[in-house]
């Protein structure tokens, strides 16, 4: 085996949010106006603290209150964790002694004119606190590039993959969603499945991607951050993008935390797809996030000139909120913008609707691109595109 390691430094140059598959409701957390920091239950505490104050038929009445006005439309009107602890005369000071764990909020604004917040979708982290990216989200990243830069360099060879996909209607959402999944898999096996280890292609033995394996990245620090979804929509009928800030808040790794990955390449296997170095490597995926950074620069980039110029130091958009953009290959595979954009808007449209009405109105609404937004992270003065992150190459180590 040929194996080249190299270590890198992994710097966050936005917020990062990678989920733990965890989503906390109002009546699951406890939010500390006074010091603007969620507080995240200890269970066993807080078990016990219930059970010490006869607080336990209350609290499950008062779930069962919270779960109704949680389930009506709109931002949740109900009672908080804390206004609820603070009415049955527990002190601020004792509420606070429940928490693991608190978490500093950045909001930029006040949802409904009320200091609250709603869902919270946790950050992942190791047992004892401290924060990782999986290697499998940085990887995934990777094959996204090495995919879209085969297409860029020979796009009539699989023109035939675009055919198929610009057919689709979009009528039958199940048939449609199947198809573009074989499309896809199609795709990977043209482009990565060059081992020839099986004679069934798309057997994954074959693939070439075997042949990189990358760490988690990981750091000491635990501190996470938790801000609001924001979409800045560019659509039709409006100048101006529109700033619409969702009900909904993600725990993040802040910006400028640094992690460190290890990133090993097995090149005989990683050269049958054209790889023969991690600098080459590396470049690719540079290039890629430009060049979807870019295509949203042309739409946003005259009210957020200072983001896009920051941003061109990025090699990768990583983690959940960084937009569709990121991580599909619909604009390598179209001729030109106009049939991306087209596609884009149907898809959206069909796959979030409900009673088989579109949603978002993607097709309707989306002019310039699709989908229309751009998703960004505030805190105070501070605005960043989310998920932005730099490799640098770690010598001496």
């Amino acid at each position: 085996m040929n194996l080249v390691r190299k270590e890198y430094e992994l710097t966050c140059m936005a917020p990062v949010h990678i989920g733990n598959g965890i989503t906390l409701k109002a009546y699951e957390y406890v939010y500390d106006d006074h010091q603007q920091q969620v507080l995240f239950l200890d269970e066993k505490k807080w078990i016990a603290f219930l059970y010490e104050k006869g607080l336990m038929d209350d609290f499950a009445e008062y779930i069962n209150i919270t779960a109704r006005a949680l389930a009506g439309k709109g931002n949740f009107r109900g009672q908080y964790l804390w206004d609820w602890l603070f009415c049955h005369g527990v002190a601020a000071e004792e509420i606070r002694a429940l928490s693991k764990r608190r978490v500093t909020v950045a909001k930029d604004k006040i949802i409904n004119g009320k200091n609250h917040l709603n869902d919270i979708a946790q950050q992942v982290m190791l047992p004892d606190g401290r924060l990782y990216i999986p290697g499998s989200t940085i990887k995934g990243a990777l094959r996204t590039a090495i995919l879209w830069q085969a297409i860029e360099q020979h796009p009539a060879h699989f023109a035939g993959i675009w055919g198929q996909l610009r057919s689709l209607d979009f009528e039958n959402p199940r048939y449609t969603k199947r198809k573009i999944g074989d499309e896809i898999r199609l795709l990977e096996q043209q482009i990565l499945h060059a081992l020839d280890v099986t004679h069934t292609a798309h057997d994954a033995v074959n693939s070439a991607l075997r042949g990189l394996r990358i760490s988690d990245a990981s750091t000491d620090a635990k501190k996470t951050i938790i801000l609001q979804k924001i979409d800045e929509s560019m659509q039709a009928g409006y100048p101006q993008p529109k700033e619409k800030f969702l009900p909904i808040f993600r725990e993040c790794i802040p910006a400028g935390t640094k992690l460190h990955v290890s990133i090993t390449a097995d090149f005989p296997m990683l050269q049958t797809i054209g790889i023969s170095s991690l600098e080459e490597l590396m470049h690719t995926l540079h290039a890629y996030t430009q060049d979807t950074l870019l295509a949203e620069k042309k739409v946003f980039g005259h009210v957020n000139a200072n983001i896009f110029c920051e941003a061109e130091m990025a090699d990768v958009l990583l983690g959940g909120g960084t937009g569709f953009l990121s991580k599909t290959l619909v604009r390598a595979l179209a001729p030109d913008e106009r049939e991306a954009k087209r596609f884009i808007s149907h898809y959206l449209d069909m796959a979030f609707s409900r009673s088989r009405k579109p949603m978002h109105n993607h097709v309707k609404l989306d002019k310039f691109m699709s989908p229309r937004t751009l998703k960004v992270a505030k805190a105070g003065q501070k605005t960043w595109i989310l998920g932005l992150c730099r490799f640098e190459e770690m010598t001496g180590c």
